[in-house]
């Protein structure tokens, strides 16, 4: 079974800056070793192509020029109002992956808040109705024209909100890059909420922890003996405007990633690269010891102020989530304004200006500028600038999305059970 926070985390991104997809390809691929490398590459997101296709948002009676107006010429309390309309999985990163013989293509975003793998069935598309609107327009796959197709039919149901995905169980091969396993355990998704219907995702491939007889593709990777060492890294591109958004790499750590200086003897030294354990579960969750804003012209604002909080990585979405209050008090330091779906954006000009927010991890402090979470965004003749804090439902718990992996490249150690973070080259 899935935990309910897994699910919760993974579908809750409302508004991601910039979509990724992952190119077959291999990138310095060293498969021969027992590694390879999986280039990303960067697209608009659903967002940004909602925010100039006005016909989407009307269909919703949602007029972005008047919201806009509305948010940033008076002042309005925040609404959630639209936000049960507008949950959908925005997720950044995703790629092509091939599942049975011959090969169906298939885009999946490859998430570090899922354990489970899943993608959308043919019977979910097969005909229309309320309960399959959300796999419309994806490709889906069919176990029917797949002879490395093999049964389970054990059933899941997943939980989100008024709304749920359900399927069953299925075995296939699955290829990505130069490597692929056999036999590998997934969910064929049957019916999914209507709002995936503006995601382009396929489905996911989970990258979380094993906490029961569920493998998650990553354990079956290094089972089959397709990579030696037990480890997979992510690098984050911090230019958004490069089509190269970064690199999954699977097996080893790619220290050309890895921010270095010069030694008095030319020699180049790596920082030193913090681990940290994590805890029990699916998620790769460990101890935050704080949140904090030294501020130049007042006093430094603390959070997690009742001892240590959580946190996850995540690196299916742009946004860093937070516990309401928290997020407030943030968005109240860099004076933004609320502005719909329960985001809130700063004036453009001052992004230089805006307060440094450091977040203290095994006593080291990882520190992000104003430009690292904050992102541009163009509407017609509108500029705005959104803010990547979000606040989602949860007390102490925190989620560090692209915002803060695009400053830091992160390692995950499944056999030690520990993460590692350190400052990206």
């Amino acid at each position: 079974m899935i935990p309910k926070l897994i699910i919760s985390i993974s579908l809750v991104y409302l508004i991601s800056p910039v979509i990724c997809y992952i190119d077959i390809r291999a990138d310095g691929d060293d498969s021969d070793n027992g590694s390879f490398n999986i280039r990303l590459n960067r697209q608009k997101t659903a967002f940004e192509q909602h925010l100039n296709n006005a016909h989407i948002l009307k269909k919703h009676n949602i007029d972005f020029y008047s919201l806009y107006k509305k948010h940033h010429h008076k002042a309005n309390n925040r609404t959630n109002d639209s936000i049960a309309l507008y949950r959908y999985i925005d997720n950044e990163f995703y790629g092509k992956i091939v599942i049975g013989h011959p090969g169906q293509t298939l885009n999946v975003a490859f998430d570090t808040a899922w354990s489970l793998s899943w993608v959308l069935s043919s019977e979910c598309s097969g005909s229309f109705s309320l309960t399959n609107i959300g796999c419309l327009f994806h490709n889906t796959y069919n176990h029917k024209r797949s002879s490395e197709y093999r049964p389970d039919g054990r059933k899941i149901v997943v939980p989100d909100g008024n709304s749920e995905l359900s399927g069953y169980f299925s075995f296939d091969n699955i290829s990505i890059a130069h490597s692929n396993v056999t036999d590998f355990s997934f969910v064929e998704m049957t019916k999914v909420p209507f709002n995936l219907l503006f995601s382009k995702i396929d489905g996911v491939l989970g990258l979380g922890l094993q906490n029961d007889a569920y493998k998650p593709f990553f354990y079956t990777l290094l089972d089959q003996g397709k990579i030696k060492e037990p480890i997979f890294t992510v690098y984050l591109n911090r230019d958004k405007q490069s089509d190269h958004g970064g690199n999954v790499i699977m097996g080893f750590i790619e220290m050309r990633h890895v921010h270095s200086r010069k030694g008095p003897n030319n020699e180049t030294i790596y920082d030193p690269i913090k681990y940290m354990p994590v805890k029990p579960g699916y998620l790769w969750q460990f101890d935050l010891d704080s949140v904090y804003i030294a501020n130049a012209s007042g006093p430094i604002i603390r959070f997690c102020t009742s001892g240590k909080c959580n946190a996850i990585t995540d690196t299916s979405s742009n946004n860093i989530l937070g516990p309401p209050a928290d997020i407030e008090a943030i968005h109240a330091a860099m004076e933004a304004k609320p502005f719909y779906l329960n985001r809130s954006t700063v004036n453009c000009d001052t992004i230089n200006k805006l307060p440094v927010i450091n977040f203290t991890i095994g006593g080291q402090d990882f520190m992000l500028k104003g430009r690292d979470y904050t992102v541009k965004l163009s509407y017609l003749s509108i500029t705005i600038c959104l803010s990547a804090f979000v606040p989602h439902d949860y007390t102490d718990f925190w989620v560090l999305g692209g915002a803060f992996l695009s400053e830091y490249y992160t390692i995950y150690n499944v056999q030690d059970k520990r993460i590692g973070i350190v400052k990206a080259a």
